[in-house]
């Protein structure tokens, strides 16, 4: 994943986030795109990496087990 400009707030504590566990590359204002580029599509074995590394983070069933836990007739309602 390459992150590119990120909104302020929440989306770049997403990016830092993202970018802290391997998962992407974040190109900043001042960064040699060209070169950050050439270097990760060059470099199969920091691809792979990225991927497993997204694979363990992420959570494919989230918003079903949210809406599970919501629906749920034991969850206390407000």
């Amino acid at each position: 994943m390459v992150v590119i400009n990120p909104i302020p707030g929440q989306e770049e504590e997403n990016a830092e986030f993202l970018e802290s566990k391997g998962v992407c590359v974040w190109i900043k204002k001042d960064d040699d795109v060209i070169k950050i580029l050439t270097d990760l599509f060059e470099n199969k074995d920091k691809l792979e990496e990225m991927k497993r590394n997204a694979t363990l983070l992420g959570h494919p069933n989230s918003t079903k087990d949210i809406c599970d836990i919501l629906l749920n007739d034991d969850f206390p309602r407000i």
